[in-house]
């Protein structure tokens, strides 16, 4: 008992368990809440309302992951504090003309989009995009600037009431009924009360801030210029692929079998994301740590690693074998066909989130090119999946399983060249 014991307090005098568990808490918290809400929602929403609101995030997660063009990446790796402010505002410039520029293209082809994406009954609703995706920009470079200074509870607190009032507000709507159209206001407006909790951790260094000046800019901009020039790329495609699928059900499956899938995407993905995204900021602090220093990271690599798949493999075995009684228990009959998807996905998820945070090694290491080129990789699989199963009329079962088997397939390649580059002693003057 006393070895247990100690073993156990070895384990949270550890930074990296200590911060991943104090991350990881609060985001468990931010996904227990809507998980909890889900219950009601889905009763109060039709699986056709999902879809619509899938339509829509994920047009906003395509362009989520470019809208700083990845300065935000950069805040880390700034050489001191004042640095590291001047990297936050200017990606936080960037998001505002970014979105500018989106609001603008949205305006001349808005039909040709919803037409494109599937989403014809988002209507005008289309031009939230971009103020959302503005939105979810300045929380982007605000939560880099709270994994450079270790504001662990800031980022938890954060994510915690964005979920909350995302959930809030969409329950709300949802008794009013003003279906999709309340999923999505819920959305959006929720990152309204994140963002305002990082803005005040970000503003209690306003002394720093009244010192940047435009030259700072401009100097941080050209130093990390290959994380618009070529690592945003690599990103961009990432995304794409990821919510290709949405795109292609939409079209040709409909929206009511997309939001099948989507409310099994959302549903099994948010409890792994958590983890995915809480270790990816922690082990991406690491690295950083170690390319400044000129040192290899690939024993990080492997504890990581360790981590990963000693948390989330029994979770994925459990959810394999209850998953589709769990949906069926919690939101209905109507939703059987979700937790099928869900089952036949779940292989997916568990690669994907082994995989996520230790991709991370690329941008890490400023190896933006390599980064690219594996983002092309997983986006080429994607779009030969999408191509066999038109051309073959693929039933939608018969879709998600090729796509779930060349899914894992190619992520553990990856996985394995990544672990080769964190192997590498790579100094700044190597890129």
């Amino acid at each position: 008992m006393r070895s247990i014991i100690d073993r156990l307090r070895s384990v949270v005098k550890n930074d990296f368990n200590r911060n991943f568990i104090t991350l990881f808490s609060g985001s468990a918290l931010a996904q227990v809440i809507p998980l909890i809400a889900s219950v009601i929602l889905a009763r109060l929403y039709d699986p056709e309302d999902f879809g619509i609101l899938a339509v829509f995030t994920s047009v906003v997660t395509i362009f989520t992951s470019v809208v700083n063009l990845r300065y935000e990446f950069a805040i880390p790796l700034a050489k001191d504090d004042k640095e590291a402010v001047t990297i936050t505002l200017l990606s936080g410039i960037v998001a505002i003309l970014f979105s500018l520029v989106l609001f603008l293209v949205f305006l001349l082809f808005q039909y040709e989009i919803l037409n494109l994406v599937g989403g014809t009954k988002i209507g005008n609703l289309l031009f939230l995009v971009p103020l959302t995706v503005f939105l979810n920009g300045i929380f982007n470079c605000l939560n880099y600037f709270s994994i450079r200074f270790k504001k662990y509870r800031v980022i938890a607190s954060s994510n915690i009431i964005r979920a909350s009032s995302n959930a809030g507000l969409q329950l709300g709507m949802g008794i009013f009924g003003l279906k999709y159209g309340g999923l999505i206001a819920g959305y959006v407006i929720s990152f309204l009360f994140g963002n305002a909790r990082m803005l005040k951790n970000f503003f209690e260094y306003r002394s720093l801030i009244l010192k940047v000046s435009k030259m700072d800019l401009k100097a941080s901009a050209k130093r990390f210029k290959r994380f618009p020039l070529i690592s945003v790329w690599g990103m961009f495609l990432n995304n794409v692929s990821l919510n290709l699928n949405s795109f292609f059900i939409a079209r040709f499956f409909g929206a009511g079998q997309l939001g099948f899938y989507s409310y099994s995407y959302r549903y099994i993905n948010a409890p792994l994301s958590l983890i995915s995204s809480n270790m990816g900021q922690l082990f991406y602090q690491v690295c950083t740590e170690c390319y400044l220093k000129g040192k290899p990271a690939n024993k990080e690599f492997l504890a990581t690693l360790k981590r990963l798949i000693l948390i989330c493999a029994p979770i994925f075995i459990v959810l394999y074998f209850i998953i589709e009684d769990a949906f069926l228990l919690f939101f209905g009959p109507k939703w059987q066909f979700a937790g099928l998807y869900c089952k036949i996905l779940i292989p997916l998820f568990f690669v994907r989130t082994v995989y996520g945070p230790l991709s991370l090694i690329t941008p890490a290491f400023e190896k933006q090119q390599l980064s690219v080129l594996l983002q092309v990789i997983i986006f080429l699989v994607n779009v030969v999946v999408i191509l066999i199963a038109y051309w073959s009329n693929f039933t939608m079962i018969k879709f998600l399983q090729i796509y779930s088997v060349s899914g894992c397939i190619s992520y553990i390649i990856l996985l394995v060249i990544n672990y080769r580059i964190s192997k590498l002693r790579f100094n700044k003057t190597d890129n």
